[in-house]
């Protein structure tokens, strides 16, 4: 398979929250914008996306807040960290140096799913093999 792009797409029953939280909040851009389908890109046509969207038919299990993480890279960790703070963002974890080469904070969005966010740090010597 030759995949052209991956949109993961998150079941909610909390589109408001959603939408408030990613746009509002996060900044990310509507790129599809219905009812029953939300589809947000972190920047301009053609940059990495995630869609919300209403239980249905053919996926009618709401997604229960567990065993979802997105990894999201930003120019400055600390930055975004104080940011949404202030804004009131469930945290579960502060900025801090990451041994594999990051500086990361770890949040959650309205639907459960885990946020880590980071600016790249040079990896410790044990992980700089692992960096490709």
């Amino acid at each position: 398979m030759q995949a052209q792009s991956i949109v993961p797409i998150v079941t909610t029953d909390r589109m408001q929250a959603t939408r408030e939280f990613w746009v509002d909040l996060l900044g990310f851009e509507v790129s599809f914008d219905h009812t029953h389908y939300l589809g947000l890109r972190a920047g301009a046509k053609g940059a990495h996306e995630i869609a919300f969207m209403l239980a249905d038919a053919e996926w009618p299990d709401v997604f229960d807040g567990r065993g979802v993480s997105l990894s999201i890279e930003v120019a400055d960790a600390d930055r975004e960290y104080a940011r949404l703070v202030a804004r009131g963002v469930t945290m579960l974890a502060e900025p801090a140096d990451r041994p594999w080469g990051a500086r990361a904070f770890v949040a959650r969005d309205p639907n459960g799913v885990v946020l880590f966010v980071s600016h790249p740090i040079p990896a410790a010597m044990e992980f700089q093999a692992c960096v490709r």
